[in-house]
């Protein structure tokens, strides 16, 4: 079911706006003699689609006055492109039947070479996160010739930013309580690793405390919350916050909500894990998502933090003519992804910029 009430005409019009022309008729070939980039949603998705730029350009288009940081194109600029927010919710996510089950997506977007990012579809979400994500086509009214870029408006670095955006991969994860092994501690699954943060072990860790404000079920809600921050839990486990694609925190009841340590670490969006609440000690820890809207990823009574990761894929990815036999070994790890070839680049093929 898709999460927006588009409606079966709406979504019929929309499909042939997308459709447009037979992309084997006319398609132009790509600068450097490859083929046209092209884009690729899929994963748990009820209509994955691969897409020109042509198509990209039919659909619903974003326009942002953005200031972007070091690391892309510094300064202030007219964005224009698909939210991806926006392109997941086309493709229809296989959501389960719990509440609030969009907060169970994951979205991973990578570049032609393999670099990549991932976000929570709660972070994106406008009721929820509302910090979107855009893919680029247009800059200061001049169309990109070769694939979107994907940008992050507000984040304070330029770790989440992709060139040549090729594939969006959404993925649902529907993890289930268990019974923590004493009040007040947290079950961290990692794979077949599990580490258990007892209550006096988050005791001791460096706290931090929040004044949050959301618009609750029965109206504005202002509360102090205290605790260590989600990536400082990680880390007390052994886990490198910087290597996490997502974490989903789930309560006693079965809620979860899932965020990616990327929204603190290069967006500025504190996670906490709250012990104390307006100065009064929790029965059990709450994840605590600063800035959002609803408190939807506010999860009361964690037991349980899942912790994923986007497997290492190897590809043969082509940089220009020359080079497409090269291979390329890609160790993903967030936005913070090593990339090795086993071919060196040929001297005659120009550098790419991060992809």
């Amino acid at each position: 079911m898709w999460r927006r009430a588009l409606g079966w005409g709406a979504a019929l019009t929309l499909a042939a706006l997308i459709a447009g022309p037979s992309a084997g008729a006319g398609a132009a070939p790509h600068a450097r003699g490859l083929p046209a980039s092209r884009l690729v949603v899929g994963g748990a998705v009820g209509a994955p689609h691969s897409y020109s730029l042509a198509q990209l350009r039919r659909l619903p288009q974003t326009t942002l006055n953005t200031y972007q940081p070091p690391g892309t194109r510094p300064g202030t600029h007219l964005e224009q492109g698909v939210s991806l927010e926006d392109l997941v919710d086309i493709s229809q996510p296989k959501l389960p039947g719990a509440k609030n089950a969009l907060l169970r997506v994951t979205v991973a977007v990578t570049g032609r070479s393999g670099l990549g990012s991932s976000f929570a579809l709660g972070e994106l979400d406008p009721s929820f996160g509302n910090h979107p994500a855009l893919l680029v086509l247009r800059q200061d009214g001049a169309s990109l010739k070769d694939a979107p870029e994907l940008l992050v408006p507000g984040d304070h670095t330029a770790g989440r930013f992709v060139r040549h955006v090729t594939r969006v991969t959404v993925a649902v994860d529907s993890p289930g309580p268990s019974a923590p092994p004493s009040p007040g501690a947290v079950t961290v699954h990692e794979g077949s690793r599990t580490t258990v943060p007892y209550r006096s072990r988050l005791a001791e860790l460096p706290s931090q405390t929040l004044t949050v404000s959301f618009g609750g079920p029965t109206g504005a809600q202002q509360h102090t919350e205290s605790g260590p921050a989600l990536n400082t839990v990680l880390a007390a486990g052994g886990i490198s916050p910087r290597a996490v694609t997502w974490v989903a925190a789930v309560g006693s009841d079965g809620y979860v909500a899932t965020v990616t340590p990327e929204e603190s670490l290069i967006g500025g969006r504190p996670l906490l894990l709250s012990t104390h609440e307006d100065g009064a000690a929790l029965s059990q820890p709450r994840l605590v998502a600063d800035g959002d809207v609803k408190g939807g990823r506010y999860v009361s009574d964690v037991v349980d933090l899942m912790v994923g990761r986007i497997p290492p894929p190897r590809r043969l990815i082509p940089t220009c003519a020359r080079d497409a036999g090269a291979t390329v070994n890609v160790a993903h790890a967030g936005s913070l992804t090593n990339l090795v070839r086993s071919a060196s680049r040929p001297r005659s093929c120009p550098r790419a910029g991060r992809s």
